[in-house]
């Protein structure tokens, strides 16, 4: 019988697409007792033996294969990490999201958790003099320079110091001799936060100990007895000692300190004072939430819609269906779109439901996120509220996971793993046997067509809560302004009511997606706007700080003397942003209290929480902001609203514009008279008879969603198909049109030999719609398709013949499916 090996299928970091696949890789006997399938491990991986992270998919013993294995360097987790569901998880990512393993692994796993590598180098021996005549004159250098171990970065150092190109040559060299051995490790980015705990020693509780203590000693020593353990300032504090009695214990062998690991827990900002008991249901409110708790006993996988207009109390109906969650002993996820909803969200539960909330979003330190993943998996934690990442919380028994403002596009990932919140949501749903309920007062429109459709159940308020009324709204011309000499930001009648609202001591909130101080810096001479060199995007000008700025990339540059087109030294600053519209408003208005809230005012992690707080006290009259003032804030001093520049983005090359547009609206609107005060909105618009702008004055989805879900179906957009794009970049334009033109090519030649069934339309290739993004030029063929598992398996193929080729090395390709075709 053939000698037998232990042997881990690892999936290894950074693998190319078409390499993707479990490795054989030897376990050593030292590890074969406690490496475990979901435990992490370093390994050396391709031709430079380069150490990499890998995860292990499964143990096996297998007869010695002829060719020899690379062994297991590393063991990282002393237990697994990555669960059953999260391997399931991980398989449905990388088949629907075109991804590859390893980058599903590390979204589903906190950042907190990701390891630093690194390798230290020792002397295992110094040669005798007679020897060292064999070694050339940098090995002896080296030799003398590791008589103390040195690490990787320590002897990077040390070679560049002394301008040795061949690294590993050398070291290789003296490994090979038995002169250098080498090891790995493993160190975790974020550490477990501890706190040390004073007990009785083991000496003095087996009655090993002999000596006398003082009286103040004996106090210490009486109270340990009946606490067990307890922290130093504790153990001070109630004994009336100082931190020299303790010291002497310690030092005395009376007693001990311990480690104890305590968790980061996030500050939950103020919350409502009120009870779950305080929480009356309307009658509309109690009609939904009865129909939504009959499908949670059901315990079956099923998805609801629930549309309320803005300020019906959808989170009222949501508090009560996770309180019934919890009952049943299961657990809930309520997922927002923005980290900017989090604070009152996280606020309000918290003070319901105390320390079973967990939360969960990119605000939070590494260490923070760590210790709520922690929480949640060791079921200190039953709730978590949190934007998209929090969908991947590692709850055992899903009861309802909510996603509210459903529609909202930041739950979709622009980066790699590209998945949407609500696909995940759906898997976990069904892993579970849990109820996915999607809400908003702008419902997605392919998630409302499935909702007419009978595909999912659908609950619907009408009315607001507590008798509230829907704002009044009133559409102001811009062109009719202007005509009236009006150039200024602010209409008349707004500013009128502004004035008003002041007098009154009632709150405003001004919404006008454009931050900076104005938009574009424009050259009168050839009417070029002074653009990113990286981008092609105009640069807007931030009077804070006295700089041009790429909203795309980052760049930033003093603003320029001459036109870089033509020379010209005719610039005018064109347009307007949150920073100039805070200083008319501050000239208009010297009386008032006037707060912006956008990306350059809320760098502070608690930023969002503190000025929503600050708001809410009335420390000002006027929030004004950008998107991130437009949705689910619940202010009931805010009796009026005004949206400026209400068609921007109405003509993006994108089928969901007027989607976004309409939405963002109603929902802005929305943030007025939510209390027992009426509300009103003030719409500016240079196209007030347009059907998008109209319908969200009235606030009338319906007639909205009628009127697109009839163009989609002519144009074929979904939900009547799916939309698929492939995109290049690479700094060279000519190699990033040639690579997709190849790309197409290749998706003829795969589909002429492909046996299973397939219906698309390829359009393209074409630009990006941004042609030149932070250095690099973008082109992509869009895919109308049926994204079928036969569809799937196609495109997975044309993207593991592109990984094969060598003229798409220094070219990015991938595939995202139902995106943003204008990104």
């Amino acid at each position: 019988m053939a000698d037998q090996v232990t042997i881990a299928k690892v999936y290894v970091e950074k693998a190319a697409y078409h390499f993707d696949k479990p490795f054989d890789y030897l376990v050593p006997e030292q590890l074969s007792a406690t490496l475990q399938r979901g435990c992490r491990v370093v390994v050396p991986f391709g031709n430079g033996n380069r150490r990499r992270q890998g995860l292990v998919d499964g143990i096996d013993t297998v007869p010695a294969p002829e060719k020899a294995l690379k062994p297991v360097l590393l063991q990282i987790d002393t237990e697994p990490v990555f669960s059953e569901e999260m391997f399931r998880l991980a398989r449905f990512m990388v088949i629907n999201t075109f991804c590859t393993f390893y980058d599903a692994v590390k979204t589903i796993l906190p950042n907190g958790l990701n390891m630093n590598l690194s390798q230290e180098y020792r002397l295992t021996r110094i040669p005798e003099e007679d020897e060292l005549s064999g070694f050339t004159f940098e090995e002896r250098n080296l030799i003398a320079f590791l008589r103390k171990e040195k690490t990787d970065r320590e002897l990077d150092e040390y070679l560049a110091l002394q301008k040795s190109t061949g690294k590993h040559k050398l070291v290789d060299g003296l490994i090979a001799k038995g002169i250098v051995a080498v090891s790995d490790s493993a160190k975790q980015k974020v550490s477990d936060k501890n706190i040390a705990l004073l007990r009785l020693s083991d000496e003095y509780l087996n009655g090993d100990w002999e000596g006398k203590l003082t009286p103040k000693q004996k106090e210490v020593v009486t109270f340990l007895e009946q606490n067990i353990t307890a922290d130093k300032k504790e153990v001070m504090y109630f004994c009336g000692v100082g931190e020299g009695v303790l010291r002497t214990l310690v030092q005395r062998q009376v007693c001990t300190y311990v480690q104890k690991m305590v968790y980061r827990i996030p500050d939950a900002g103020d919350g409502k004072a009120e009870s779950l008991e305080q929480i009356a249901l309307s009658p509309a409110q109690q009609e939904v939430f009865d129909g939504i708790s009959a499908l949670l006993r059901e315990h079956k996988a099923q998805v609801a819609l629930l549309h309320g207009v803005t300020g019906s109390g959808k989170t009222q109906v949501f508090i009560k269906l996770i309180e019934q969650v919890i009952k049943n002993g299961e657990q809930a996820l309520m997922l927002v779109p923005e980290i900017s909803l989090t604070p009152q969200m996280v606020g309000r539960f918290k003070a319901l439901f105390g320390e079973q909330v967990a939360v969960m979003h990119s605000s939070l330190s590494l260490g923070e996120r760590l210790d709520e993943f922690k929480r949640i998996r060791d079921g200190k934690a039953s709730i978590v509220v949190g934007t998209r990442s929090a969908v991947f919380a590692p709850f055992q028994k899903i009861g309802i996971i909510i996603m509210d403002e459903e529609g909202e596009p930041s739950y979709k990932s622009e980066a790699a793993p590209r998945y949407h919140t609500r696909e995940i949501a759906k898997f976990r749903c069904v892993e579970h046997q849990a109820l996915l309920l999607l809400a908003s007062a702008t419902p997605s429109v392919e998630s409302r067509y499935k909702a007419q459709e009978g595909v999912y159940r659908y609950f619907e308020l009408k009315e607001r809560y507590a008798d509230a009324d829907l704002p009044e709204v009133f559409l102001v011309d811009m062109k009719e302004e202007e005509r009236q000499a009006n150039v200024a930001s602010l209409s008349g009648m707004l500013k009128k009511e502004i004035r008003k609202n002041l007098e009154r001591g009632e709150q405003t909130i001004l919404f006008i997606n454009r931050r900076g101080y104005q938009t574009a810096m424009q050259c009168i001479d050839c009417g070029e706007a002074v653009k990113c060199p990286h981008c092609d995007a105009a640069l807007t000008y931030h009077r804070d700080n006295g700089y041009m700025m790429c909203h795309y990339c980052g760049h930033s540059a003093r603003p320029p003397k001459e036109c870089p087109s033509c020379g010209g030294q005719h610039l005018k600053l064109t347009g307007l942003g949150t920073q100039k519209l805070q200083e008319e408003l501050e000239s208009l208005f010297p009386q008032a209290r006037v707060l912006r809230m956008d990306t350059d005012t809320t760098y502070s992690r608690y930023a969002y929480g503190e000025n929503f707080e600050a708001f809410g006290r009335r420390e000002y009259d006027i929030l004004l902001g950008t998107q991130m003032i437009a949705k689910g804030l619940d202010f009931p001093n805010v009796t009026l609203v005004g949206v400026l520049n209400a068609d921007a983005g109405l003509y993006a090359p994108d089928y969901r514009s007027a989607e976004r547009v309409f939405s963002l609206i109603t929902q802005v609107v929305g943030r007025s008279g939510r209390a027992q005060k009426s509300g009103r909105a003030y719409i500016q618009t240079y196209l007030p008879e347009h059907p998008v702008i109209s319908f969200a004055a009235q606030q009338d989805y319906e007639s909205f969603f009628g009127d697109e879900i009839a163009a989609r179906k002519i144009l074929r957009y979904p939900p009547f198909c799916d939309v698929c794009t492939v995109s290049f970049s690479g700094t060279d334009p000519n190699a990033v049109a040639a690579a997709a033109k190849q790309f197409l090519r290749i998706m003829r030649r795969q589909a002429e030999g492909y046996t299973g069934k397939l219906s698309f339309q390829a359009l393209g290739p074409m630009k990006a719609a941004m042609y030149k993004m932070g250095g690099k030029y973008r082109e992509k063929i869009v895919i109308k398709c049926r994204c079928t598992s036969a569809f799937k398996q196609y495109l997975r193929h044309c993207l593991f013949a592109v990984s094969r080729e060598k003229s798409f090395r220094r070219i990015t390709v991938y595939a995202d499916v139902n995106g943003d075709i204008n990104s």
